[in-house]
């Protein structure tokens, strides 16, 4: 996997002009150091948080890149995966970090770290506005079983602490509506998309991104699903 990281950049910006891709998702059914996927920057907008520009072909190339395996699910338990920990010592564990950094008042800090968090934070998965910090989850992009069933089984414990609290892509971990969460569960772009069809094209391509990163593989549906998104982009 390539030595060079991403730097976190929040919230980025969609350009991505995608054409309709309503009932697609029914038709679709030891040592990890983090490289560099698909990259990306933008600006802070009030209508469009979430977008990229996305080049369909490039996108399309990092898809068809992407090894291809049958999914692994044995023996999963997410406690293998230890996650929330204060990695960098700033004494916010990595959730805490996440609500701090895609806050969109502006007001919150480290000192927050110890309670309830109020601020503003949107949720890519249903364009919800939420200012109650119990109301948000921080998701891990690619969900940390279906990591574990593309390649993670095989990582030591270190590696799935470093994957289960990284942040230094934008994308990795995203404050989203606890409700989008647990609709998203474990699922990949073949079973599940976001209810905002305005970000397909942001998903997959983060989709892409965090599986590059980590030289994570993906199943036959999951690439064809992919395949078909990143097509109408």
């Amino acid at each position: 996997m390539r030595a060079s990281r991403l730097a976190l950049v929040l919230p980025l910006v969609l350009l991505a002009a995608c054409e309709d891709m309503s009932g697609l998702v029914d038709e679709a059914t030891s040592g990890v150091a983090p490289g560099s996927g698909p990259q990306a920057s933008g600006e802070f907008s009030e209508t469009a948080p979430f977008t990229v520009a996305v080049d369909p072909a490039a996108l399309t190339a990092d898809i068809e890149a992407l090894a291809v395996a049958e999914e692994r699910d044995e023996g999963y338990d997410r406690s293998l995966f230890p996650h929330w920990r204060d990695d960098d010592g700033n004494g916010c564990d990595a959730r805490d970090d996440v609500l701090i950094a895609q806050d969109r008042s502006g007001n919150l800090t480290e000192a927050d770290c110890d309670g309830a968090m109020t601020g503003e934070w949107v949720s890519m998965y249903d364009a919800e506005t939420v200012t109650d910090s119990g109301d948000i989850d921080i998701d891990h992009f690619v969900p940390l079983k279906e990591a574990w069933g593309s390649g993670a089984v095989d990582w030591t414990t270190e590696d799935r602490q470093a994957y289960a609290n990284w942040q230094e892509n934008a994308w990795h971990l995203i404050a989203v509506t606890a409700s989008s969460n647990r609709s998203k569960s474990d699922k990949d772009p073949a079973e599940w998309m976001p209810e905002d069809e305005t970000v397909w094209c942001a998903y997959v391509w983060a989709w892409v991104e965090v599986k590059t990163e980590w030289d994570l593989s993906v199943d036959e549906a999951e690439r064809a699903a992919l395949l078909d998104y990143a097509a109408r982009c």
